[in-house]
Parts: structure tokens; sequence; C-alpha cells
């Protein structure tokens, strides 16, 4: 009789402790303003990190079809009437499949005692087009610029 009571008492008062801490269970919804709480940082990593991938893309591609231009310029034959610098502008031109350039500069720089005759391409002040528009305009560059400089055989 003994151990009844005292398995009675020892239910009764387990369960007159899970009523007075209940309040501690209430917790529907937390997860859902935890969540709302966080996302805009998620977000914010989550678009940087696209962004930032996008112009490290531009920047690769530019680099590149800029390289691609000279190795296509100083390989023009022009004892054959070829012209370098027409080459090197439409291998840059088709080597950059982003969008359209326009700013591209060729130079052939003269031979002197020293140095050989070399061929200059860049692009400088491709203006970068953001993908996302979610981030500050501080944070994202404005320009990509590509440089490249080939000696002829």
């Amino acid at each position: 009789m003994l151990s009844r009571i005292l398995t009675f008492s020892i239910v009764r008062a387990f369960i007159k402790q899970k009523k007075s801490l209940n309040f501690l269970f209430k917790n529907k919804g937390s997860a859902a303003v935890e969540f709302a709480l966080c996302l805009p940082f998620l977000l914010l990593i989550l678009f940087g990190i696209m962004e930032y991938g996008w112009y490290l893309t531009n920047q690769i591609v530019l680099s590149n079809a800029v390289s691609c231009g000279a190795r296509a310029g100083i390989k023009a034959k022009e004892w054959e009437g070829e012209s370098p610098v027409t080459f090197a502008r439409t291998a840059t031109r088709d080597s950059f499949w982003i969008s359209e350039l326009s700013n591209i500069s060729i130079n052939i720089l003269g031979q002197s005692l020293n140095k050989p005759r070399r061929l200059r391409v860049s692009v400088s002040n491709f203006e970068y087009s953001p993908l996302t528009c979610f981030l500050p305009s501080e944070l994202i560059p404005e320009y990509v610029k590509a440089k490249a400089i080939m000696v002829f055989p």
C-alpha cells in the first residue's frame, strides 16, 4: 500500500511539474521568426556569391578573348596582305561571348634596338552589367579591363 501511495504521488508530482513547465514547450512559430530574421543575411551572401561569380566570369572571358585576339594577330601573314589588326579585332570579338565589345584598342609596337616588334590588344572600361541588381552599386565593380601583349615571330 505504501508503494502504491509513493507511485501515485510520484506520478502526480511529475504531472504537476509538467504542467508548470508547459510554457517552455510552447514555441510554435519560433522557427519561422528565426528564419525571417536570418533570411536577409542569407540572401545577401547568396547574391554576393552569384554577383562576384558573374564578375569573375566576365573578367576571365575578357582576358581569354584578348589573348586569343593577340595570338590571332601575330599569326597574320603580312606578306600576303593580311592585317594583324583586323585579325586581332575579329578574333577578340568572336571570343567574347558575353556581349558585344566596342572599345578594343590594338597597337603594333615598333621594333627598337633591344625589343622585338609586339602586338598589344587591350580592352579598357568595358562596362560591367550586374546579374542580380540586388547588391548596392558600391559593392559591385563598374568596369572590366584586360590587356595582352605578344611578340611577332
